[in-house]
């Protein structure tokens, strides 16, 4: 699909972010708010927002009018998702997004970031970590917050769409529904995992559709998905880096989420101790969109605004 095929509120999310040139490739970055060169402790925070799969940072819309005034909130889409580039020969492994994102900060030049991550971006985020913890992370991380994501896999209740990309034998399959039917069954399929579907109104609905066909970017979605993988490859590190993070966290998690259900949250609170943790109540994986007003006063308490 061409920009030039767009609705107009695609366009207009087009028009209030940019495109920025990292590592050759056309990455489609938010940056609103306070944006001071020295990036200092005295300014502004800075919030880097980490989008999940198989969406966008559009998912960051409510969080981002409540907190730009603020903070400067940097809201990319990853590569292979909205409107960033979606190559065809590349690996889309959670190491080569997290170089990405490092590059991007460094073109941005910011120097200090806390970071909060949703769905896919959970386990980035825990590479993040564990590239500061070796000391040889570009920025520093000044705090985390997790919000839903099954960064214990093996605990999650995948839906049946994922379970045929993350298995061998059921990835041509997997492959043949993004060339015929994952366009149609896409929004409602987000929509079944929310305790509050509404939230996704119809022009939401529209765009979301749009920047998912952009540069065919449903037909990335199979080697994309590689994330659920390396999830149980890298267990000990990421997992590991979280525990044992020397940066604050928080967590916070939705109650009503059918994959990255309450229990993996709880978890996940139990092998953090030292981690701040929240409970919402009333919605589900989605929480970022469902009650952004609770997500945006949970970040904000925590970066001390």
């Amino acid at each position: 699909m061409q920009i030039n095929q767009f609705c107009d509120a695609a366009r207009l999310w087009l028009a209030a972010g940019r495109h920025e040139n990292v590592a050759g490739r056309q990455m489609f970055v938010h940056d609103r708010g306070p944006a001071a060169a020295a990036n200092s402790a005295s300014e502004s925070p800075t919030l880097l927002l980490l989008h999940g799969f198989p969406t966008s940072c559009y998912d960051w819309r409510g969080i981002v009018e409540r907190l730009s005034g603020r903070v400067r909130a940097i809201a990319p889409d990853l590569l292979g998702f909205g409107f960033s580039d979606k190559p065809v020969a590349y690996s889309y492994s959670l190491f080569q997004q997290a170089d990405t994102i490092e590059d991007l900060l460094a073109k941005l030049k910011v120097r200090a970031a806390h970071v909060v991550s949703h769905d896919l971006s959970t386990s980035l985020h825990s590479e993040l970590l564990a590239r500061q913890a070796e000391g040889r992370l570009s920025f520093e991380l000044q705090s985390s917050t997790f919000l839903n994501g099954s960064m214990l896999q093996w605990l999650a209740t995948i839906t049946p769409f994922q379970e045929l990309l993350a298995a061998n034998a059921t990835l041509p399959q997997a492959i043949e529904i993004c060339r015929t039917t994952i366009l149609a069954m896409y929004v409602p399929g987000l929509q079944k995992l929310m305790r509050r579907p509404e939230a996704i109104t119809a022009v939401d609905a529209q765009v979301m559709d749009e920047l998912l066909r952009y540069q065919d970017g449903h037909l990335r979605l199979p080697a994309i998905a590689g994330y659920m993988r390396e999830r149980y490859l890298h267990a000990d590190r990421w997992l590991g880096a979280l525990e044992t993070a020397p940066s604050r966290v928080q967590i916070v998690w939705a109650d009503g989420d059918p994959i990255a259900h309450v229990e993996m949250g709880r978890e996940l609170a139990r092998r953090c101790p030292r981690a701040k943790y929240h409970e919402l109540t009333g919605s589900g994986h989605f929480l970022l969109m469902e009650d952004p007003s609770a997500v945006a006063e949970r970040i904000e308490e925590f970066v001390c605004l």
